[in-house]
């Protein structure tokens, strides 16, 4: 399975644009598809924002795991 480009934005305060759903080259409104529909963009929008959480704390413990091999490279006998 191969990743589709897909993106759904909330509308802002500022914009009378309801949210729209696009994947590739369409956009659709999202208050105007199926309801099993609207699930899955949740079930999407959910993923994306766990992964970017992943990647975070992934980003975190390589910092941490750096610095804890420097600070036991320092401490090991010379």
């Amino acid at each position: 399975m191969t990743d589709t480009p897909i993106s759904g934005g909330d509308s802002g305060a500022a914009s009378d644009q309801p949210p729209m759903l696009t994947i590739g080259e369409r956009s659709y409104p999202i208050a105007d598809l199926p309801e099993a529909a609207q699930k899955l963009v949740l079930a999407v929008r959910d993923c994306e924002e766990q992964i970017t959480q992943l990647k975070r704390r992934l980003n975190y413990l390589e910092i941490a795991r750096r610095t804890l091999i420097q600070e036991l490279t320092d401490r090991l006998p010379s």
